[in-house]
């Protein structure tokens, strides 16, 4: 795969790498004791599907088509494909676990030919893991098989639109890249079936893409598309600036004009953020958008096409973090009933002037619902925890439990026999489920024991009754396996002092030499060996702690959003050497590589050893080496720059002092240690 292909791809390679080198230090021994281990050794070893779908995971894109009376679904997930149901959801079979990419931004089938179908990767709901694409797919079987048809660096897309009655016509909504500037984002238009594009709508910088566009099938030669300017960087995100506008073509995107407050009586002055934009099928003159601004942010509709529009509903939940709830789906067939996907899912009946709640009993953080055009109560939504359909107009809602698309974070085991599996999910918990039972592991056989996003879970080595598991943020908790008693175990800042900072992936690690002591890293390292009762704080600031990226309640951009998914200058990856409990090893979000050799009394930054490695890079992982105390295997991941390619690394004895380290990448340098 290459390395646009994905960052979360890219950070699997580095796992794999690591896993290598410590497979490669396993050869050793093998060789000592005259066994051979080469690639047939583990030949026969194919992966094992465990589930669950009880959980599910988010769902980013959903397309589907009554032909009479049988709803064929295609869903798009954030990291787990495409898949697809011919019986309205009953069941479903992955058709995308052959290419290249499983991050989904967009789906849409032909209107005229459903055996069609158009996928674009790369989802396009901007929080800090996500995952990218590399372009356009199209299916012309139904899903059996794609093909990549171009724009391979837009990275995320939100939307692709085809023409009713000409399939060849295709507009492309190409959102780009998150982390930095590139060419291929704005909209693009194939008359051909997507053998040739051309850019029809570009944004006015680097960092301006593609939000959002929408078209009614009375009318499929008029298009609105919104334009986004918006930046994320490890330490803050930008949403909004002069690229940001809503743009209107009457000849089918061949020509674009700009609709503003400047050009449009009734809406707010700019600079705006994200724009929401959805026509109306029924009537085309009904436009609505849901605009990001820093003054008289709201939804908005116009009954003109766009010449005119009126104020409406600015409730918290309608402008609350446009980057990741930009969307809205109006009834086919009457223009005033409108679903808003937002933490909750909103709907009105009253043409936007009014949302009610109708998303009692689901998981939340929606984006994207159909709704059948020849039975409109029949609607299937999609949010965080799966795909969700309703036969009573959204009133009620079935989980459909038969998608394992889950995002985990972090997985361990435990030396049970079977052993169990435990892991935290984006937005899911954390759970722990078997690694095998009689029959096969089925969704009952998950078990949710933490809330939040779940990240870190490991059993308490000490206590095999309890589990610590954690939240974003470094919530962490010790709980009780069986009871499910749970007890907040995060460490505090001292009096009078200033916060702690807590990565939004806050590592925690057990010790291999103590039985029950555990690690957790803010911007120092805590220890415990009381089960979190009391915590030693063991380090200085590992960081750099440098205060520009220490500014998390300002970011956001037009809106601010201030949340950990910010959080900076901290502590990333803890690794206790298993030969040597004196030897701690640190790396942190960035960029330093600390290390103390007497039990954390001091510390050394060895980062300046890498060779050919980028300022500030991401210790995405540090792996004590369990054969030598002093090798250790890292990981380095520069994406939050905009750089894709991967770097492991061996900093293969640098547990002695004035060793260097060795860069496993091609082209960042080999130098021997």
């Amino acid at each position: 795969m290459n390395a646009r292909a994905g960052y979360c791809n890219t950070l699997v390679k580095l796992s794999l790498w690591t896993g290598i080198g410590l497979l490669s230090a396993g050869v050793q021994t093998f060789a000592q004791t005259g066994y051979k281990f080469d690639a047939a050794t583990v030949s026969g070893l194919p992966a094992r599907n465990i589930g669950s779908a009880t959980m599910s995971g988010r769902i980013a894109a959903v397309d589907a088509v009554d032909q009479n009376g049988r709803i064929t679904v295609f869903v798009g997930s954030a990291s787990g494909g495409v898949w697809k149901s011919v019986n309205g959801g009953t069941t479903f079979q992955p058709v995308f676990d052959r290419e290249s990419v499983q991050s989904i931004g967009a789906i849409t089938i032909d209107p005229s030919n459903p055996k069609t179908i158009w996928v674009g990767t790369g989802e396009a709901w901007m929080r800090n893991s996500v995952s990218v694409g590399d372009g356009v797919y199209k299916s012309t079987d139904g899903g059996e098989n794609w093909t990549n048809v171009g724009l391979k660096d837009s990275e995320h897309i939100a939307k692709i639109l085809v023409e009713p009655g000409d399939g060849n016509n295709v507009l492309v909504c190409a959102t780009g890249h998150l982390w930095d500037d590139n060419d291929e984002r704005g909209v693009y238009q194939t008359s051909d079936g997507g053998k040739t594009w051309k850019k029809v709508l570009a944004g006015a910088n680097g960092s301006s893409g593609c939000g959002l566009m929408t078209m009614s099938r009375q009318e499929p030669k008029t298009i609105y598309a919104s334009m986004w300017d918006f930046r994320r960087l490890g330490w803050t995100f930008r949403s909004g600036g002069p690229g940001s506008g809503l743009f209107k073509s009457t000849d089918g995107g061949d020509h674009w004009a700009e609709i503003s407050d400047s050009s449009a009586k009734g809406l707010p002055p700019k600079p705006w953020g994200r724009l929401a934009v959805a026509v109306a099928p029924s009537k085309p003159q009904v436009v609505y958008a849901n605009i990001e601004a820093e003054k008289g942010r709201a939804l908005y509709r116009s009954d003109d096409g766009g010449a005119s529009w009126r104020k409406l509903d600015a409730s918290n939940y309608m402008v609350w973090r446009p980057f990741y709830f930009g969307n809205l789906i109006v009834d086919p067939r009457d223009e005033n009933k409108i679903f808003k996907p937002d933490l909750i899912l909103l709907y009105s009946t009253d043409g936007g002037k009014t949302f009610n709640v109708v998303s009692g009993g689901v998981h939340g953080d929606f984006h994207d619902v159909w709704i059948n055009p020849k039975n409109t109560n029949v609607v299937i939504a999609g949010d965080d925890g799966g795909l969700w359909r309703s036969e009573d107009g959204g009133n009620r809602w079935k989980h459909q439990m038969n998608l394992p698309v889950s995002q985990f974070y972090h997985v361990s085991t435990d030396n049970s026999d079977p052993y169990h599996v435990y892991g935290g999910l984006q937005d899911n918990s954390s759970w722990v489920g078997d690694s095998s039972y009689p029959g096969g592991v089925s969704n009952s056989r998950w078990e949710n024991m933490f809330g939040g996003d779940g990240f870190w879970m490991f059993e308490d080595t000490a206590d095999p009754d309890y589990i610590y598991a954690e939240a974003q943020g470094g919530e962490i908790g010790r709980v009780n396996r069986y009871t499910h008693q749970t007890r907040d175990i995060k460490p505090l800042p001292n009096y009078g002092e200033k916060k702690l900072r807590f990565n939004w992936n806050t590592p925690i690690h057990m010790s291999p030499n103590e039985k029950g002591t555990l690690y957790i890293g803010a911007q120092f390292l805590f220890r415990s060996r009381d089960h979190g009762q009391s915590w030693d704080r063991i380090s200085p600031d590992l960081t750099t702690n440098d205060p520009e990226k220490q500014k998390q309640e300002e970011s956001g951009g037009v809106t601010v959003d201030n949340s950990s998914a910010e959080m900076h200058t901290t502590i990333y990856s803890i690794s206790e050497s298993p030969k040597n409990g004196q030897i701690i090893w640190v790396g942190t979000d960035d960029g330093n590589v600390q290390i103390t050799r007497d039990g954390a009394k001091t510390w050394s930054n060895v980062v300046g050893n890498i060779s050919g490695l980028g300022k500030n890079s991401w210790v995405s992982t540090i792996e004590a080496s369990r054969f030598d105390e002093a090798t250790a295997y890292g990981t380095f991941d520069r994406h939050t720059f905009g750089d894709m390619k991967p770097s492991p690394t061996k900093p293969a004895t640098t547990a002695r002092p004035g060793r260097r380290f060795r860069c496993r990448r091609a082209g960042c340098g080999d130098t021997p240690t």
